[in-house]
């Protein structure tokens, strides 16, 4: 897998970029809405939360610090969605490739995921601007909040391969994937306090995996803390065994995908 992604590292990252630009294809301002549209969320987020409802964090007493909380999971877990979503469509989206070009196909997921990711950085960066503006200055353990994307984006990249092998051969699995991720937005404390979850449902919250990122995410910029070695592992396991399962599964069925396309 490694091989294939390095020895068409170019193409990767042509064609990620070129998929940030042309988002807004025909659109006047054209690839600074990549910039207007998660600004614009941050915003809104930030004068709602903070100005409006004044929902206030336990032991924090800035008005703006439940925003701060909520972008900083929210801002990932679109990226998480889009990476999941997108990269369970690869292998459709670039069917006509694949038929006809020697290319392996890890490629074209690998692209999607590198997309996503791009413009995750892109919205980090601007909430790390706001986040400056209203007082909530970084801290020492800022600095591994890239490491904690880099996972978090690997892991999302390992389930979109693995379901969009699934979604090449059983058509329904991208319309079950729509509400499955849902379901696991909705079971993550990113737009609610984990505080208010009943005793039952905090025991099993470590059985949802996306919320060992989100928790890691809160603690590194809400608490300005470093997270445990526990979430670390949880997180590095994730991010490298599902890309390795899903290659794997990959390389057995590669044919077949060129085949069903």
């Amino acid at each position: 897998m490694l091989v294939s992604i390095w020895n068409y590292r170019r193409f990767i990252w042509q064609n990620a970029v070129r998929d940030l630009r042309h988002r807004y294809a025909g659109s006047s301002m054209g690839f600074l809405w990549n910039v207007i549209n998660p600004l614009s969320q941050i915003l809104i987020y930030t004068v709602v939360f903070s100005r409006l409802m004044e929902i206030r964090i336990p032991n924090l007493s800035s008005a703006s610090t439940f925003a701060v909380y909520l972008c900083s999971g929210l801002i990932p877990w679109i990226s998480f969605n889009e990476t999941v979503i997108r990269c369970t469509n690869s292998f459709y989206e670039n069917a006509n490739y694949l038929k006809k070009l020697a290319l392996p196909e890890i490629v074209f997921v690998v692209q999607n995921a590198w997309s996503s990711f791009l413009s995750l950085l892109i919205s980090m960066m601007l909430f790390i601007g706001v986040c400056l503006i209203l007082g909530h200055y970084p801290s020492g353990s800022w600095t591994i909040l890239l490491v904690i994307l880099i996972l978090m984006q690997g892991f999302a990249f390992g389930l979109g391969l693995i379901f969009g092998i699934l979604n090449t051969f059983f058509k329904d699995v991208g319309q079950l994937l729509v509400i499955l991720m849902q379901i696991l937005f909705w079971t993550t404390p990113i737009v609610y306090l984990e505080g208010i979850l009943p005793l039952w449902f905090k025991k099993i919250l470590p059985m949802n995996p996306l919320y060992h990122f989100v928790r890691a995410l809160h603690v590194v910029i809400v608490d300005k803390k470093w997270p445990s070695f526990e979430p670390w592992m949880v997180m590095i396991g994730l991010a490298i065994i599902s890309p390795i399962l899903g290659y794997q599964w990959l390389t057995r069925v590669k044919s077949e995908i060129r085949d069903v396309l």
